[in-house]
């Protein structure tokens, strides 16, 4: 994100890679808030999420609340990241987009379903981002 200030000069902490990976939300606050989505963004303090479309799609709980989101990654693994919730768009176009400030990330062996593979990036990439 640029400053008004400043444009062209990036005031982010730490660098975003775009990656397309299955995503499962659900919320630590709000019981019965679940959601599935793909990523569009992530870095060591952040994921960007875009939510399925469904037609009874739940409305996101609010701004503030505490989230886990579980990243399908490669090799049957996943990465949980643990935040709260920061940013909600909706786009008529591509669907409503979360943004989570992660608090926490740590990686799990077994993932609930198949990995669906990472289509926009290499694995060497992530890796190198986020350990």
């Amino acid at each position: 994100m640029s400053s008004p200030l400043y444009p062209g000069i990036e005031r982010r902490g730490h660098p975003r890679l775009a990656l397309d990976l299955i995503c499962h939300l659900q919320s630590c606050t709000t019981t019965h808030w679940k959601a599935a989505g793909r990523t569009v963004n992530i870095s060591r303090s952040g994921v960007l999420v875009e939510l399925e479309r469904a037609r009874t799609a739940p409305s996101p709980p609010p701004l503030g609340s505490r989230l886990r989101v579980d990243i399908e990654l490669p090799a049957r693994r996943i990465l949980r990241c643990r935040g709260r919730l920061v940013r909600v768009v909706d786009s008529q176009g591509n669907g409503t987009l979360l943004a989570v400030a992660v608090e926490r990330m740590e990686f799990r062996d077994h993932a609930r379903k198949p990995v669906g593979g990472i289509q926009r990036a290499r694995w060497s990439e992530v890796g190198g981002l986020l350990m």
